[in-house]
């Protein structure tokens, strides 16, 4: 199975009881989000004690949209109880004892407290006990601790005790802990109406990140120039692609929950789309090079979707209020950000050397069916209206230089582009009533607007041009396409650049996953012994992907040279075998092929929803 199954509210949890006894033997008191800042415990000597007591509770990670939930939360010994739990950091070396109170009426099993240990580290605490660990803090990184009181696995839990999740992070020895730097943990819970198991009748669907949910979410500020480091928790039972807006980020650490490996200098990567599995870690960082406002979130469009949908009317879809619509039309798993520099002058924009004219435009509508949409790129003559690319035609610039591209929107709806990957000026980001450089704001495009974006790409490679608005109505219905940024002097061949968009389209009035906007895509002919660069974009509204280069049922040879538009590390430049695992949304990659001989290739597509295949048919 995928990593990206149950990416949708409930999607995998109908079949299963959703009700967790909600009393224990505690009231149920308020939860206080945890922001990670400032650990738990007590130093005495050389060991940390670190207390955790599991008590029901009431949540509200939405405040002021959504009612209380009562939910299963961990607090520390004599303080409320926490969402995420107590954060747990201690040096390298430390000892460390760990005592686990149950006030809870179920057995507790917790998993997670003695971070790199190998074997089965649960402890189960009965109701009303308490239970006691001790050990030596041994491997330095980010660790993920987890308590259940049902049989959920942490690629299961969504249910009352899903929030009973906390962070751990044990610093090197030799270094000193960063003050300035922040954990965020995400969480989830999804319970559904149910009259028999759910004597609550609660429909809730809520993701959220240190125990807020957007727009309540902590928002972010960081002057030009200095460097921000951040680690990631994934509690929940779903996959994460974590996009940053505006900025490229530094890959240095990746973990399991369990374990954690720390990069080399050398091989630390590139990214503004980060994939995140169930229980795993990450640790980045980032310089804002440019003031304005910004968004780090999940690209799984339902955990940032409002969850029921709000209607249009308390969206912030009015044009003359725009700065309504970000708070409004989305929720969940987003950061707010604004980079200050309190010195720099405002410099005059560039003289753009290439100027184009995209079109978001839309098929005849016929009542009850998708509608396809998509960018239409003006190359001499008006488009047609009702003309519709999917995806939309490749933006070809260079890096270094100033394009200036003029959106139009011919949509009945209004929209936006977000340039991902992109490293530009805020006001053009894409996110109206958010982005914005100085007093000017993002708009938002009402039917028959248009705006003028200027950048100049500070790097070459492999990005994506999208929708920022509606995105789930928009984006599977086509408003999407390649973004290329080639070096000075070079340009873009497409008998030799290939490019392959997995995303959505509506083909036969049915709308669904697409590659390079079709089911059935038609075969290219190719010839042996050239050489290829495949740029692989997934850009579907909520489906990681598996990519295969096959040839009679076996895989090629490829060469990883670029993941979103950065180069790779020069160790990971190697032919390998053509697989491509954990593609998430929002992550491009490009690879380096050269058929050795004539062939029948086929790029094969696996998504949650479908298997698609291009064939390559390769010549002499």
């Amino acid at each position: 199975m995928l990593a990206a199954a149950a990416a949708t509210p409930a999607a995998a949890q109908r079949a299963r009881p959703a009700f967790v006894p909600l009393l224990g033997r505690a009231a149920p008191v308020a939860v206080v989000p945890n922001d990670n800042r400032v650990p738990a415990g007590k130093t005495v000597g050389n060991a940390l004690h670190f207390g955790l007591d599991a008590r029901p509770a009431r949540w509200r990670p939405d405040a002021g949209v959504d009612s209380t939930v009562t939910v299963q939360a961990f607090a520390e010994e004599g303080g409320a109880p926490r969402i995420p739990g107590p954060l747990l950091r201690a040096r390298e070396g430390t000892d460390i004892r760990v005592t686990v109170r149950n006030s809870l009426d179920s057995t507790l099993v917790v998993r997670g407290l003695r971070p790199g240990w190998r074997g089965d580290d649960s402890l189960h605490v009965r109701p009303g006990s308490t239970r006691e660990i001790r050990f030596r803090a041994a491997t330095p990184g980010t660790y993920l601790y987890w308590g259940a009181t049902t049989p959920d696995s942490v690629h299961q839990r969504s249910r009352r005790d899903s929030q009973l999740t906390g962070a751990i992070v044990i610093d090197p020895a030799a270094v000193r802990p960063d003050t300035t730097e922040r954990i965020f943990v995400m969480t989830v819970i999804d319970l559904y109406p149910d009259p028999v198991k759910n004597p609550a009748k609660e429909d809730i669907w809520e993701l959220a990140i240190n125990g807020r949910a957007w727009p309540h979410t902590e928002r972010l500020e960081y002057p030009v120039g200095d460097t921000v480091r951040w680690r990631w928790v994934n509690g929940t039972y779903l996959p994460h692609p974590m996009h940053l807006h505006g900025f490229h980020f530094r890959v240095l650490a990746k973990g399991s929950g369990r374990s954690d490996t720390t990069y080399a200098a050398g091989a630390r990567r590139l990214a503004v789309t980060e994939f995140m599995v169930p229980g795993s870690t990450f640790r980045m960082d980032w310089v804002p090079t440019r003031a304005g406002h910004w968004l780090m979130h999940c690209h799984m469009i339902p955990h940032i979707t409002p969850y029921p949908a709000r209607a249009d009317t308390a969206r912030g879809h009015d044009v003359h209020d725009v700065a309504r619509h970000p708070l409004a039309a989305m929720a969940g798993l987003v950061l707010g950000i604004t980079t200050v520099d309190q010195t720099a002058a405002t410099a005059a924009p560039p003289t753009p050397g290439l100027r184009l004219r995209l079109l978001a435009q839309q098929a005849a509508a016929d009542s009850g069916k998708p509608v396809p949409r998509g960018y239409v790129l003006q190359r001499g003559a008006e488009p047609r209206r009702d003309s519709v690319e999917v995806p939309g035609a490749p933006l070809v610039l260079t890096r270094g230089e100033t394009a200036a591209i003029t959106v139009i929107n011919r949509l009945r709806e209004p929209t936006t582009v977000h340039w991902h990957g992109m490293e530009l000026e805020s006001v053009f980001d894409g996110v109206s009533g958010w982005s914005r450089t100085g007093g000017n704001l993002a708009p938002l495009l009402a039917p028959g607007d248009s705006f003028t974006v200027a950048f100049s790409p500070p790097r070459a490679g492999t990005y994506i041009y999208h929708t920022h608005m509606d995105e789930g109505e928009q984006l599977p219905h086509g408003l999407y396409g390649p973004l290329l940024v080639v070096e000075p002097g070079e340009r873009f061949d497409p008998a030799t650049d290939l490019v392959f968009v997995i995303g959505g389209a509506v083909e036969r009035d049915t709308a669904g996953p697409a590659l390079n906007g079709r089911r059935t895509p038609l075969p290219l002919t190719l010839r042996a012994g050239t050489r290829y660069r495949l740029r692989l974009i997934n850009i579907q509204t909520a489906a990681a992907a598996e990519v295969d280069l096959l040839a009679d049922s076996t895989a090629q040879l490829w060469r990883p040279l670029a993941k979103d538009g950065a180069e790779v590390p020069p160790a990971a430049r190697t032919e390998t075998p053509a697989r491509l695992r954990r593609f998430g949304v929002g992550e491009t990659y490009d690879f380096e092929w050269t058929p050795a001989g004539p062939m029948e290739a086929v790029l094969q597509v696996r998504s949650e929803r479908a298997v698609l295949r291009q064939v390559l048919r390769v010549e002499p």
